[in-house]
């Protein structure tokens, strides 16, 4: 039964990496997981035999949810785009709560509010710029290894949700249409296009490589600065996902789009319920002590670096 729950988890887990509006990290958090899931990307080969043991369902249930759901989307997006849009940016509003309550889980300061509005102040003038001068993007190389960025960023960043940042990129492809960046890498995970999924595969472990450990001591040293500037992030991007159009098309395209807001909010708000009834893992208080020194500040190590080296001289 525990294999169950665990694949579960995985497949909610790898969901949330592609939905928009959903944070697989966020997911990991709420379900206990992350702490675990870092520490094996991080070192994968410490402790390898034992990792695998305890993580292989949530692996196996993370592979599934993320090609199946990807698949779904890649249909969804082609039939029925704007009202999709709705309910992502419904499913993004309904995820505010639990992200709030988790970037304030130790505390908030000065600094967490100038991080969240600096943040969406930045982010704001790039993606509204891009949209004024109507720029878009040919997919390349480059940019597919983007789209593998965005999509691992949204495990190894709590409350990042990598879909937001891809769906805002106006995409134009070969036969000149066009459609979102976002429905380019969705469609080529669920069609297992490996032209794109190659330099997707690429960006995600050199994400992987060079950023796991960093967000993982930011997790550890300057968690409330962090996840309030993901925040930030995540609300500046959600507003320029908003299918405008539609809800100025006329009364009845408004009132039809607002019942798409709220179904994704609820269905968000739901998970999140869920989420908060789960059994989370215990950790020991030996791993525990030895995370906590081994995470210890630059600033104290930095401290006891002078330390030691005037009882020296």
């Amino acid at each position: 039964m525990n294999v169950i729950i665990k694949m579960i988890q995985g497949a909610l887990i790898g969901a949330g990496g592609v939905l928009p509006g959903v944070s697989g990290g966020v997911l990991a958090v709420l379900f206990g997981l992350y702490k675990p899931l870092m520490k094996f990307l991080a070192h994968p080969f410490k402790n390898l035999k034992s990792s695998v043991q305890e993580l292989w369902p949530i692996l196996l249930g993370f592979a599934i949810g993320y090609v199946g759901i990807a698949k779904v989307l890649e249909e969804v997006l082609k039939a029925y785009e704007t009202q999709a849009l709705a309910v992502f940016v419904g499913m993004t509003i309904g995820i505010m709560p639990s992200l709030f309550r988790e970037a304030g889980e130790k505390g908030r300061n000065k600094y967490s509010w100038i991080s969240l509005v600096g943040v969406f102040v930045v982010a704001f003038v790039i993606l509204g710029g891009a949209r004024i001068l109507q720029l878009t993007i040919v997919p390349n190389f480059g940019w597919n290894m983007f789209g593998g960025a965005c999509l691992t960023l949204s495990i190894i960043a709590p409350g990042m949700s990598g879909s937001v940042l891809m769906l805002p990129l106006q995409m134009k492809a070969a036969d000149g249409t066009i459609s979102t960046f976002y429905e380019h890498i969705t469609g080529a995970i669920g069609n297992l296009n490996m032209g794109v999924l190659l330099p997707v595969a690429v960006g995600a472990v050199l994400t992987f490589v060079l950023l796991t450990r960093a967000v993982d001591w930011m997790m550890n040293n300057r968690y409330n600065v962090m996840f309030h500037g993901i925040i930030g992030l995540v609300i500046a991007a959600t507003i320029f996902t908003i299918p405008f159009g539609a809800f100025t098309a006329g009364v009845g395209s408004c009132l039809i789009h607002i019942v798409f807001v709220v179904l994704g909010c609820v269905a968000t708000l739901l998970l999140d319920k869920f989420n908060q009834k789960v059994e989370k893992p215990v950790e020991k208080a030996e791993e525990s002590a030895v995370e906590e020194y081994a995470y210890a500040s630059a600033d104290e190590a930095f401290d006891a670096a002078c330390s030691a080296l005037r009882e020296i001289l």
